[in-house]
């Protein structure tokens, strides 16, 4: 039987629904199946195993542990020291009778009173550092998305054309049996009939390279979803397009604001130029203050521990260090620029692809009536010039041309949808939210 365009995106839905194995035609081998996701659960478990998006997260936390860092420096420093000494080296005379030992216990704090702003840059460059790995994790998480979806219409369009493959089996065989009932008949040649043999055969061997490529994309899918084995694609309810939540301009404007690339780069050149104040604070001095308390015992020992409190502001200033002030700060302005310009420059990729996938987008919904309406003419072209064969009125040149257009119509309509639903997708991924 010929399969109609009206159920062509629901091809595969038999087969999909057993979960060992795919039903073939005539000889053709068999395509395993452990399991059939639907898109939400293929994209979840995508994300629960994606090491890059583990590590976006992880990024995440590292960059909050870094902010803490930097709040940290406003904080005064603790610290405990205990010690014992035993020696004989003392400033009491020999005889008297004192221990030749100390010990004795300190509790310490030092803060940073003035450090030239380098306090405020790392908190700064921290801030920034988050913001960056926060957009980057948004940005991560729709890339993998984007992967689960590519994998999953990848399979759901294999599997439609595992079903347009068997389409064109069937009508193979049904074009051999008519050949064969006009050989008998005596109102065709031997040459129809091999004809229509030899389109069988390459019709079994497209079904063959077919299902070849369904258990290819199956293996694909269940590696991206975590599984040990083949993973195929439940059908959606529809595959055809739907408005997008925002006009055009708004799209590219979301995408040129929030795009989560975009926030990346600026988060980036904000900390690059958070780095570059803190480099050249090494040119002020730092100013400290220091305050202890000794618990000790009384000794005579050279070197022990008094009790009593003290409190120490000092400051200090490198004259000259090797250069390595100017080298620090000669990198920091170096990797600002870098970034100022990676910046504008993820910008304007931002502006230029949202534009490029909205053109590709509204091309793609014209493909698919184009391609709605090539499959309806070439159903109907098939239909014709087979009852036209079967009566004796054309040849099986004539039957066999119908059957590759229509084969490649088929095709065609195929191709057109998931084109659409990944373009769509890749839209989503850049502006960062689903559309």
């Amino acid at each position: 039987m010929v399969l109609p365009s009206s159920v062509l995106a629901q091809a595969g839905t038999s087969r999909a629904s057993s979960p060992d194995r795919v039903a073939t035609t005539d000889t053709a081998p068999a395509v395993r199946l452990d399991t059939t996701l639907d898109l939400e659960t293929v994209i979840r478990r995508a994300l629960e195993v994606s090491p890059a998006a583990t590590a976006a997260d992880q990024s995440v936390r590292a960059a909050e542990s870094e902010g803490r860092v930097a709040l940290g420096e406003y904080v005064p420093a603790l610290s405990a020291n205990s010690s014992m000494l035993n020696s004989n080296i003392s400033s009491a005379p020999p005889g008297s009778g004192v221990p030749p030992s100390a010990y004795g216990a300190s509790l310490a704090a030092s803060v940073d009173l003035f450090t030239g702003g380098r306090r405020g840059a790392d908190r700064a460059r921290a801030a920034s550092d988050l913001g960056a790995a926060r957009a980057t994790q948004i940005a991560q998480r729709f890339s993998v998305t984007f992967a689960a979806q590519n994998a999953f219409y990848g399979t759901l369009r294999a599997a439609d054309l595992v079903e347009v493959a068997r389409a064109g089996v069937a009508q193979a065989q049904q074009g051999l049996r008519y050949a064969n009932d006009r050989v008998h008949a005596g109102t065709a040649t031997r040459s129809d009939k091999l004809r229509a043999e030899l389109q069988l055969t390459a019709s079994r061997q497209q079904l063959i390279a077919a299902l070849d490529t369904l258990q290819t994309s199956a293996f694909l899918l269940g590696r991206i979803v975590g599984a040990n084995g083949p993973v195929g694609a439940a059908p959606p309810s529809s595959l055809d397009p739907r408005p997008l939540a925002l006009t055009d301009s708004e799209i590219v404007r979301l995408a040129i604001d929030r795009s989560p690339l975009v926030q990346s780069a600026r988060a980036t050149e904000s900390a690059q130029q958070a780095s570059t104040r803190a480099a050249r604070s090494q040119y002020l001095p730092d100013l400290k203050v220091t305050s202890a308390y000794n618990w000790a015992n009384q000794s005579l020992i050279v070197g022990s521990a008094r009790p009593g409190w003290n409190v120490l502001i000092g400051t200090s200033y490198p004259l000259f260090n090797g250069f390595q002030r100017e080298d620090e700060v000669t990198r920091a302005d170096a990797s600002a620029e870098v970034a100022r310009v990676t910046t504008q420059d993820v910008v304007r990729q931002a502006r230029t692809d949202a534009a490029r996938l909205l053109s590709g987008l509204r091309f793609a919904e014209e493909s698919i009536s184009l391609a709605r309406e090539g499959v309806q003419s070439a159903d109907e072209d098939l239909r014709v010039q087979t009852e036209r064969y079967r009566a004796g009125i054309s040849t099986e040149l004539d039957q066999l041309t119908s059957q590759t257009a229509y084969t490649q119509a088929q095709i065609g309509l195929v191709a057109a949808r998931y084109h659409y639903q990944l373009t769509r997708a890749e839209l989503e991924a850049l502006v960062g939210r689903a559309l």
